[in-house]
């Protein structure tokens, strides 16, 4: 690819864009490590959505995180009373990106809000997707406009894509999470209270949002895939997140009584940490797969009907259930206990060898 010649010794202060969803904000993740790596003495900011603070604010890589209150604006707007106030908050928070005076923006959002966040920045080189390879027309915010060489691969590879008129081509991308300590304190009271110290045990996540409702694999074969664990002697934690607590309690029920439930988390992190000690993650497409690859957990990825090729996770411990038809569709209800029991064993067996 080419693309305009950017005098990279100039730069000084770098803000990526990353608003939601909370799976793609973790797998940005490799290219924010990889941009301070090239870039050791810049000032890098990043802009989120409020609901996916948790994976940037405290983060080692960055010194300023902006976060956009989406939800609380978006009913402003439905209120006329309120828009005074609405408009006086947006001015004072793109004043506020602006006085940081960026020299490059880096949009891995890729639609209209991506992009008016990156305009309204007044940020001189904006770097974002190719016509093509982005959502209502976020190509015309940009000034360098990244083509990558095809739609399907990996969103991690994809955001990574972004960096290459910088310069930065990593040879191996690497996840870093925030490491809050009182996230990590209380899952160590949570084992402790199992008494699961130091021991291994594996993790199940049912969820997913209420949008992406049809990639969760049916309630039951989770509840007949943690019996079958449990018979074989592994300990089965089922997380949860809001709203979930019923679904993961179902689970437990039919798992049997060595099989748990999570404590309530108070952040996306206490979850991580729960993720983080496990021996196996078992999850559909949402966000705690995408967090089990943050923290370098083997992953079995129920798969139907997103393409793994592109959604999967970043994982080479990770091992994809994926069963798509003749005509290449594919289904949750494809998926049997025996094929997920069968990926689970399969990572297991190779552990120990």
């Amino acid at each position: 690819m080419r693309f305009p010649m950017i005098r990279t010794g100039d730069i000084r202060c770098i803000l990526l864009i990353r608003l939601s969803a909370l799976g793609d904000v973790v797998n940005t993740m490799p290219a924010v490590t990889a941009v301070r790596a090239a870039f050791p003495g810049a000032r890098l900011g990043f802009v989120v959505e409020e609901r996916c603070r948790d994976v940037v604010m405290g983060h080692p890589s960055l010194d300023r995180v902006f976060i956009f209150p989406r939800r609380r604006w978006q009913g402003d707007f439905f209120r006329p009373w309120r828009w005074v106030r609405l408009l006086s908050e947006i001015v004072a928070f793109f004043r506020e990106i602006r006085a940081e005076r960026y020299d490059v923006a880096i949009d891995f959002q890729g639609n209209l809000k991506g992009g008016l966040h990156s305009w309204f920045s007044g940020i001189p080189i904006r770097i974002g997707f190719a016509r093509g390879h982005c959502n209502e027309l976020n190509w015309l915010f940009s000034t360098i406009r990244v083509r990558p060489p095809t739609e399907r691969m990996y969103r991690v590879e994809k955001f990574l894509t972004l960096l290459e008129p910088l310069g930065i081509r990593p040879a191996k991308p690497r996840y870093v999470l925030p490491r809050a300590e009182e996230s990590r304190r209380r899952a160590r009271r949570f084992l402790d209270g199992l008494g699961w110290a130091g021991v291994d045990y594996t993790v199940l996540h049912p969820g997913t949002s209420e949008f992406g409702k049809i990639k969760r694999w049916p309630l039951n074969r989770f509840g007949e895939l943690a019996r079958r664990l449990a018979a074989e002697g592994h300990r089965v934690l089922v997380v949860w997140g809001p709203g979930e607590r019923e679904m993961a309690e179902t689970i437990a029920r039919q798992g049997g009584p060595s099989v748990r439930v999570a404590m309530e988390t108070a952040s996306i992190l206490d979850l991580a940490e729960l993720i983080a000690g496990a021996r196996v993650f078992v999850g559909a497409d949402s966000w705690p797969l995408h967090i089990a690859s943050a923290v370098g957990v083997r992953s079995v990825a129920l798969f139907g009907p997103k393409d793994p090729a592109v959604y999967g996770p970043y994982n080479p411990l990770g091992r994809v259930v994926y069963k798509p038809n003749g005509s290449g569709d594919a289904t949750m209800d494809a998926i049997t206990v025996d094929d997920a029991y069968a990926a689970v064993e399969a990572l297991v067996a190779r552990e120990r060898s």
